[in-house]
């Protein structure tokens, strides 16, 4: 059933651009990331970054990945132009051949690694990129965690390694694989992380070794070669440090609570701060960087992170494994950490890493919703300031892409460098509506693609530019309101074409009989058919109907609505009108909510009346 749409509610297609104030788009406390992947050899497991030096303007680094599934080690190269906020690059050099079931892999200063391999009770120091094995040593029975630390007071490089069949700790000089040190009764480590050392001072140095069947963290002397003392951890895995002096903690990943807790160095009490890392499904690695915290999970497709509130999970990386980062310090707003994740599903290394900050000269948001979506063809404010006095409309449909000197576009792509900032280029023209002294109103133009950072340009009469970024979905429904502000009384007619409910009173005034079909304006429809022209309205009397690809739920008091009809108001440019019946066991009363769904989104929460 197709009602005729009634022009007392014309004002709505308009009336958006004269509110006093608008909502601005959530933001969220996690920063921006970017996912990138490249392949490596079979079922890659451990993974270092080895930092050689930085060459002018250009940091290169070198990756070790533990190719366990056909006895590789392969090394990548990851790059980064200090002078352009622009994403990291990650790419594959070689492999390194006849390394049986590589494990473990620790960066151990310039372009040397040291790789477990457990099935030959073997350790091997390799200098990269060339992949010269400059030693190996099998001193004990299936070495699997090891690190390279900088032995207290003579500064030196040593590199420990957990002996998971001897119990043992060992300290080897990596120049020669000299055995320095051994320590018996410390019950070794399966995880790729499963030794951190921390100084205390010049003259004492200490290891802490995840035990992981045992259920104990051992604590130990390196510079005396004893165990101090031994920490009740039900399986744990990782192990890294976390802060200096009196506050120095260890941090401590346990796969059987699903925890992570971080111990006072000295003292061996539960520091404070870790309330949130819990719920973590078996968590195997951990790295703490600038772009937040980040674990693996035994089993899983995804990667645990916490950035400030909430914690929250980077999914698509099949068969999570072990971690590695390296921090770029350059310049404000540059993507300064790279994450790598080991993927033994997908047999790849995933690279992630903190885009740069996105332009916001200018709030941008749904046209009746006021949230942070919108879609093809949708209507949006943008809120700054304009420099006008004096508003001006759109003189006739279709809609203009200049009003009083003002162009604006969206789509397109944004780059940017040190020297020059964000620069813009693409991007299709928008249609507008209004132009006021704080707000523009315009039309997403229907050919912009879906996407999380879509950018839209401003051009004022005198040149001038503005950058900002939206939130682009298939569909972003949005009910306009009769107070314009997204709240309240929907913009909503009854079956006789009369306005449910009163602008006066706003709620219990011309209520909805139960079983009878009511309109809803709404915007953020999406792709239509047929599909409409950039700034083109619907026809007029309806002939042909547009209608929308999209099909929305809509519900009514919680009850599912039946949608009879979902396409553009006819006569107007981005109105999306709903046609849907009034349930019958909707409990009645003069403001009962209404929502619409679509694609997977849900707009915001209105009211109409009901009898």
């Amino acid at each position: 059933m197709f009602t005729k749409f009634h022009r007392c509610v014309l004002g709505l297609s308009v009336a958006f651009a004269v509110l006093g104030a608008a909502r601005g788009a959530a933001q969220s406390n996690n920063p921006a990331i970017r996912l990138d992947s490249v392949p490596t050899g079979l079922a890659p497991l451990g993974v270092a970054i080895a930092v050689p030096a930085s060459v002018g303007s250009f940091l290169q680094a070198y990756v070790a990945v533990a190719n366990s599934g056909d006895n590789s080690v392969g090394v990548l190269r990851l790059s980064l132009d200090q002078n352009t906020p622009g994403p990291k690059a990650l790419a594959p050099l070689a492999s390194i051949n006849g390394i049986p079931a590589p494990y473990a892999v620790t960066a151990c200063g310039g372009n040397l690694v040291a790789v477990t391999s457990p099935s030959d009770n073997s350790v091997r120091v390799i200098q990269l990129p060339d992949g010269n094995i400059l030693g190996t040593a099998r001193s004990a029975a299936q070495p699997y965690a090891a690190v390279c630390f900088r032995e207290a007071g003579t500064g030196k490089t040593k590199l420990a390694v957990s002996y998971f069949g001897d119990s043992s700790l060992i300290v080897f000089d990596p120049d020669m694989l000299a055995v320095t040190a051994t320590i018996p009764g410390v019950p070794g480590s399966r995880a790729f992380h499963g030794i951190a050392v921390s100084a205390n001072s010049t003259t004492s140095q200490v290891a802490w070794v995840a035990g992981t069947d045992a259920n104990v963290v051992t604590v130990v002397d390196l510079l005396r070669a004893t165990v101090l003392t031994r920490i009740a951890v039900a399986h744990p895995t990782a192990i890294i440090t976390s802060g200096d002096g009196p506050e120095a903690g260890m941090v401590v990943a346990s796969a059987a609570n699903n925890n992570v807790t971080c111990y006072n160095r000295d003292t061996l009490q539960v520091l404070p701060g870790y309330e949130k890392f819990v719920n973590i499904t078996n968590p195997q690695d951990l790295v703490s960087t600038g772009s937040g915290w980040f674990v693996t999970m035994g089993g899983q497709d995804s990667v645990w992170r916490y950035y400030g509130e909430p914690p929250s999970t980077i999914p698509g990386i099949p068969g999570a494994a072990a971690l590695a980062f390296t921090s770029f310090n350059f310049k404000p707003n540059f993507s300064d950490t790279a994450v790598l994740v080991t993927s033994t599903k997908s047999n790849s290394v995933f690279l992630i890493q903190q885009q740069p900050v996105l332009p916001a000269q200018f709030g941008i948001a749904n046209g009746a919703s006021f949230g942070s979506w919108a879609a093809p063809g949708s209507l949006v404010s943008a809120f700054l300031s304009t420099g006008v006095t004096q508003p001006s409309y759109a003189p006739s449909v279709p809609l203009p892409s200049t009003i009083g000197g003002f162009t604006i576009s969206a789509g397109g792509a944004l780059n940017s460098s040190a020297t020059s900032g964000w620069t813009y280029s693409g991007g299709a023209p928008a249609s507008l509506l209004y132009i006021g002294p704080t707000q523009v109103n315009l039309q997403i133009p229907p050919a912009v693609a879906p996407g999380t950072s879509v950018p839209v340009q401003i051009r004022k009469p005198d040149g001038s530019t503005l950058l900002a970024t939206v939130t682009v979905a298939a569909a972003a429904p949005g009910i306009f309101t009769v107070l314009m502000n997204g709240q309240g009384q929907g913009a909503v007619l009854n079956q006789d074409n009369g306005r449910n409910g009163d602008p006066k009173v706003l709620v219990g005034v011309n209520p909805a009989a139960r079983g009878s079909v009511i309109q809803i304006f709404a915007t953020g429809a999406g792709d239509t058919t047929p599909a409409l022209a950039a700034g083109e309205a619907a026809p007029t009397g309806g002939n042909p109907l547009v209608l929308t690809k999209v099909q929305p739920t809509v519900t009514i008091g919680g009850k599912n609505a039946k949608v009879q009809f979902s396409g553009m108001a006819p006569g107007f440019v981005g109105l999306w009108q709903i046609n849907a019946e009034v349930p019958q066991d909707v409990t009645p009363g003069g403001a009962v909510p209404l929502v619409i769904t679509a694609a997977g989104a849900q707009g915001n929460t209105v009211t109409i009346a009901v009898q």
